[in-house]
């Protein structure tokens, strides 16, 4: 991708959020609405799973409601990218989750991390470290929780899409491209790979962000916990591409 000259005047951009949801998380989203909006322009909220837009989401300006096309694959957690196809001039893009409780000020302690990486990484909250050699997604990765203290930034191998933020041209994410789409923080973590940016989780407090549900039945995390065979897979071959940073040998 090309390398872009960012300059100063990237902390003025305008602050774009995204965000996927359903049905079954109607109340966990209300929740997290209010939080979300003063801090944003801009919600593009993918309404997965909708025949219509609900009329309160309809109403508020700020939220810009999408509804699956004619032909489109449903996109399910990967909707949350799809803002980006609708922004032609950059911006800071900033990726939620409708059951996490985000605090105030989050959106500008995100912008600031940005700043001090010179917005030439995918900076985020929830990360995941792998312990080569990678037999399995979910027991050789170790995760830095959203809700635990960090004490600095640091580079890992994949960040938890509903924390993280970018510049909008300092990665291309186009889940339109995908094969799989309801991995979005393994895409993530193999177009970081194949782009050559890093992903950064960034300092925080203990408690700094809190869950509104967990270990709900529809959860994706659930899933992957019964069988990651597919994210095993996908990440041993994308490794494999880099055996100078990641030992693969069984």
């Amino acid at each position: 991708m090309e390398r872009l000259s960012f300059g100063t005047l990237a902390s003025q951009l305008p602050r774009i959020g995204g965000m996927a949801t359903m049905p079954s998380r109607s109340q966990s989203l209300r929740d997290a609405l209010p939080a979300i909006l003063p801090q944003v322009e801009r919600l593009y909220l993918y309404l997965d799973q909708y025949d219509h837009v609900p009329a309160d989401l309809a109403a508020d300006a700020r939220i810009v409601p999408l509804l699956r096309r004619d032909g489109e694959r449903p996109m399910g957690t990967s909707g949350k990218l799809l803002g980006l196809r609708a922004l032609s001039t950059p911006c800071l893009y900033f990726c939620f989750d409708d059951d996490i409780r985000y605090p105030a000020g989050y959106v500008d302690r995100m912008a600031a991390a940005l700043h001090r990486h010179r917005y030439r990484a995918v900076v985020g909250v929830h990360a995941r470290v792998f312990r080569p050699p990678i037999r399995s997604y979910i027991r050789d990765g170790r995760i830095l929780n959203f809700k635990d203290r960090l004490d600095i930034d640091c580079v890992v191998d994949e960040l938890g899409s509903g924390t993280i933020a970018f510049h909008s041209r300092c990665i291309r994410l186009d889940p339109q491209r995908w094969e799989f789409l309801n991995i979005l923080d393994l895409m993530l973590t193999i177009e970081a790979m194949n782009q050559d940016v890093q992903l950064v989780a960034v300092n925080r407090p203990a408690g700094f962000m809190q869950a509104i549900a967990e270990n709900q039945d529809d959860s994706l995390y659930r899933e992957v916990l019964h069988d990651d065979s597919l994210q095993t897979r996908l990440l041993r071959s994308t490794m494999a591409h880099y055996p100078g940073r990641w030992n693969q040998a069984d």
